[in-house]
């Protein structure tokens, strides 16, 4: 690979967290369009899956990343739909104020970046998905925001992905049994402890 899939190599293929089979379930049964992914990094796996994408991050060299022909070749190259991919870029931070269409997209994803739900769910269509982990305890404060509603998570073994949509009043319980806040979540900026935890998190914007 040259200089700029290095980045990839590195930070995702080598330590086998493309996280190919998590977009995979959300392609197969959301079927999303048009995505959002603040906080990516150089996370170009979503492109592989889904033709249009817009990318955010503050990082000077995800913007040289996602700006260089050979990413947007390897793309081509290994996505799996037939249309050519529409790679959006912006280079700052999600928390600023982001001059994108608001309900326009219909997948937000989160992902190790902190509380993209707070700042970004302006952009995400009704009926829209976001996909959000919680080591940063932005599940914990998606699952606390009236306009959303889990509708199935994501279980992770390796490098297989499984979705579970039954028995969903068994997750998101705190292990300690204590309320959580949304004053306590971003005071600490941690995920919270559940009884029975999942890799990731899907809700619907409602």
């Amino acid at each position: 690979m040259n200089n700029a899939l290095d980045l990839y190599e590195k930070y995702h293929l080598s330590r086998e967290d493309d996280r190919s089979g998590m977009f995979q379930i959300l392609a197969d049964n959301y079927s999303p369009e048009n995505i959002l992914y603040p906080g990516c990094f150089v996370h170009l796996t979503p492109s592989l899956f889904f033709s249009k994408a817009t990318y955010v991050d503050m990082d000077k060299r995800a913007k040289e990343f996602f700006s260089n022909e050979s990413v947007r070749e390897f793309i081509e190259s290994n996505k799996l739909y037939s249309e050519p991919a529409q790679i959006i870029f912006h280079h700052q931070d999600y928390r600023d104020n982001m001059l994108l269409e608001e309900a326009g997209y219909d997948l937000l994803i989160s992902q190790y970046a902190g509380f993209v739900s707070m700042y970004c769910s302006r952009f995400l269509k009704l009926g829209g998905h976001l996909v959000a982990n919680n080591s940063h305890g932005d599940a914990s404060l998606a699952s606390l925001d009236p306009h959303y509603k889990l509708v199935s998570v994501i279980h992770r073994r390796g490098n297989h992905f499984r979705i579970h949509r039954d028995h969903l009043d068994l997750y998101l319980i705190p292990k300690k049994g204590s309320e959580i806040t949304r004053e306590a979540l971003l005071a600490s900026g941690r995920g919270v402890g559940y009884s029975r935890p999942a890799f990731a998190y899907i809700f619907e914007r409602i």
